[in-house]
C-alpha cells in the first residue's frame, strides 16, 4: 500500500477550505447513510404487510425467477424499470398457469396482483436514496455534477478520497486562494461532468457516478502546474515493511493520472471505478493552472525557492 499524505514542507496558510469540503463530504455521506437506513427500513414494512398465500406463492415464484435474494428484490426493480407493464405482463406469460385456472385467467390473475403489490410497494419504498446523490451521465444535469463530487459509495470510498485530497489540496489552495480554489472545485466539477457525459453518449453507455475522486486528481494535476518539484510525504507498508518517503509532485502527478490514462486506453472494464473521472480531473487540473492562474505559479516558483534554499543550509 502507498498512499500520498501531506506536503513535505511547511505551507504558507492554514487550509481553511480544504479542511471544509473534507467536513462537506463527511456531511452528506452522513446523510446519504440516513437515507438508506430510512429506505432498508421502509422495505421491511413492505415485507410485513400480511399476504394471502396465494400471492405469497405466487412471489415465491417470481423471486425465483429472478434469482432474487431478498424480499422486495423483483418489486424494487419492476419500480426502477423504464416500463413495468412490460415485465409484468413477461412474468405472468412465463408463470406457470395457476392451479384451477385457465391460461388465461391465470396470465391475468398474475399480472393485476402484480400491479397492485407494485403500486402498494411504490406508496411506501421511496426511490433509490443513491439516485439521489449520484450524477447520471445522460441528465447532463450540472447541480448533479457538483453535487455528485461530496457523495461517496462507502466509507473506504470516503477516507481514502480525503486522504489523498487532503494531500494535494492544502498546498492548491495556499497557493491560489480561497475564490480560485472554491472556483477550481466547481469548474472541475463540471468538466469531469461533461467529459463523462459526452464519451457515454458517443458509446451509448450511460452511468451513475459519484465520488471525490475526480477532484482529487484535478487537484494532483494543478499541484504538478505550480509546485511541480515541491514534496509531498508518502506513507507505504508492504507486510512487516513501513515507512515513508517524499516524492515530487509531478511524479506522482504522472503515476497516478499516468496510469488511469493507462487503464483507460487498455482495458474496457474498469470495474466500479470511474477512470474517465479520474483522467478529465487530473487533465482538467493542469491546463486550469496552465491557462489562469500563472500568477499562482510564480508565488509557488518563490515559494519553492525558499524551499531549495532550507534544504541547503546546515541541519
Amino acid at each position: 500500500m502507498f498512499v500520498p499524505v501531506k506536503a513535505d514542507f511547511k505551507l504558507p496558510a492554514w487550509p481553511v477550505l480544504t479542511v471544509l469540503v473534507c467536513v462537506v463530504c463527511v456531511g452528506v455521506f452522513l446523510k446519504q447513510e440516513s437515507d438508506w437506513r430510512q429506505f432498508s427500513l421502509s422495505v421491511e414494512r413492505y415485507c410485513a404487510k400480511p399476504q394471502s398465500h396465494l400471492t405469497q406463492m405466487i412471489m415465491t415464484r417470481v423471486d425465483s425467477m429472478y434469482q432474487a435474494e431478498f424480499c422486495g428484490e423483483v418489486l424494487y426493480h419492476l419500480s426502477q424499470s423504464d416500463d413495468p407493464d412490460s415485465e409484468i405482463a413477461n412474468i405472468a406469460i412465463t408463470l406457470k398457469p395457476l392451479s384451477g385456472l385457465s391460461p388465461p385467467d391465470s396470465r391475468e390473475y398474475v399480472a393485476q396482483m402484480l400491479t397492485d403489490e407494485l403500486r402498494y410497494f411504490r406508496s411506501i419504498v421511496k426511490d433509490d436514496p443513491g439516485n439521489n446523490y449520484a450524477y447520471h451521465t445522460a441528465s447532463w444535469n450540472a447541480w448533479r455534477m457538483i453535487l455528485s463530487s461530496f457523495a461517496h459509495g462507502g466509507w473506504g470510498h470516503l477516507i481514502f478520497n480525503l486522504i489523498f485530497f487532503l494531500a494535494f489540496a492544502a498546498t492548491v489552495e495556499a497557493l491560489i486562494g480561497p475564490v480560485a480554489f472554491v472556483l477550481f472545485i466547481v469548474v472541475n466539477s463540471l468538466l469531469i461532468g461533461v467529459t463523462d457525459s459526452v464519451v457515454s453518449s458517443l458509446a451509448a453507455n450511460h452511468h451513475w457516478t459519484l465520488g471525490l475522486s475526480g477532484i482529487v486528481m484535478g487537484m494532483m494535476g494543478l499541484f504538478a502546474y505550480l509546485l511541480p518539484r515541491g514534496k509531498i510525504r508518502c506513507y507505504y507498508w508492504l507486510v512487516i515493511f513501513v515507512g515513508s518517503i517524499a516524492i515530487p509532485g509531478w511524479m506522482l502527478a504522472v503515476w497516478y493520472i499516468g496510469g488511469d490514462v493507462f487503464r483507460l486506453v487498455s482495458s474496457d472494464d474498469h470495474g466500479a471505478i470511474n477512470v474517465l473521472a479520474h483522467v478529465a480531473g487530473g487533465v482538467s487540473g493542469f491546463l486550469y493552472g496552465f491557462f489562469f492562474l500563472k500568477g499562482a505559479r510564480m508565488l509557488a516558483a518563490s515559494l519553492q525557492r525558499d524551499m531549495d534554499k532550507s534544504a541547503l543550509r546546515p541541519a
